[in-house]
Parts: structure tokens; sequence; C-alpha cells
């Protein structure tokens, strides 16, 4: 049993302790990630989490699957967005689903480090106003914003986002109204992508 006057040391010396743990794991940063080659020699003990590593890189499509994909190339959402409202899958059928893409620069009059947003039109018509919104965050230098898209030729609407380079977090929704009456709400949809 501790005396009265040893336990203002023990308190003491456990607080110490307690601080100190904290700060000695503040200073040490998480690993990064390692090569797939270095990877797959940590892993090769475990027949079981090579074959899962070889399966990943297998159903990549990719030989390094753990890179982020090449500058200038088009990036799709996750997902088609759902859009309803009469005549969005064209004629009377009320259910589409919007196609949407972006395309990080340097293309055209798109520079590095921007990106441009593109969506697809779902009714067969001309679009007569658009109020598409992309809420985007640069998770990299934590910029953020919320622009509109606009038809700029061609049909597709799109807009240019000067994000900054690095991984960016994106959801597209809004409206879109066409010259043959039928307008269409576009649910939800989201994607990362690299400006």
């Amino acid at each position: 049993m501790l005396r009265r006057r040893s336990a203002p040391f023990v308190t003491a010396l456990l607080a110490a302790a307690l601080l100190a743990v904290p700060a000695q794991a503040a200073a040490d940063p998480a690993p990064p990630g390692v090569p797939l080659d270095r990877l797959r020699a940590q892993v090769a003990d475990s027949p079981e989490t090579l074959a899962a590593l070889e399966r990943l890189v297998a159903d990549s499509g990719s030989a390094n699957p753990f890179a982020p994909p090449p500058k200038n190339i088009p990036q799709p959402f996750t997902a088609p967005a759902p859009t309803v409202g009469p005549g969005c899958g064209g004629g009377f059928v009320p259910f589409a689903m919007t196609n949407a893409w972006v395309h990080p620069g340097p293309h055209g009059q798109v520079p590095f480090g921007a990106i441009e947003v593109f969506v697809e039109p779902t009714a067969g018509a001309p679009v007569a106003g658009s109020d598409l919104k992309f809420v985007w965050m640069n998770m990299e230098n934590f910029r953020a914003g919320v622009a509109t898209l606009a038809d700029n030729g061609g049909g597709l609407q799109s807009t240019v986002i000067d994000t900054g380079p690095g991984a960016v977090m994106g959801a597209l929704f809004g409206s879109l109204q066409y010259t043959n009456g039928a307008f269409c709400q576009v649910v939800y949809t989201m994607g990362g992508f690299f400006a």
C-alpha cells in the first residue's frame, strides 16, 4: 500500500509517462506505403496474403495499382448519377443514369493543376438550362469550392476549376432543363480524382 507522501510522486510519474507516449508517437509519422515488389517480399511467408495481393494486382488491370493515374487522362466518377424526371431517359422514360468525368490538365485551355468537369446530358434534346453543381476539396492543399457547370458546346455541360495539383474529392448534383420540356434532377454522385 502506498503511503500518503509517495502518492504524489507516483501520480506525477504516471502523468509523465502518459504525456511521453503521445509525444513519442507524434514524433514518428506513420510509415508510408511500400513499393509493390517490396510488399510482395514482406508477405512472401504468408501464401494467403500473397495470393490476395496478386489477385488485387491482377484485378486492377495495372502493373502498379497503388500509383496515382497518369496526368491528363479522363477519370470517371465512382458511379453514374441517378437522374429522374419526365423524359430524362428519352421519350417518356422517367429515369436515366448521368455519366460524368473529370479531365485534369494540361490539355487545351486547361492548365496543370486544374480540372475540367464534364457531364453528358441524358435526354435526346439540347439543354435549355443547367443548375449542375460540382462541390470539391483538394485533399493536399485543403482548397475547396463550388462550381456551376454550363453548356460549352457539343451538348456537354462542363466547367474548368483551378483546384491546384493533388488528390481532389468531388460531388456532382443539380438539374437540367431541356428544350423538349424535360426537367431532370441529377440526384448525386461523387468521386476521387488526381489533378
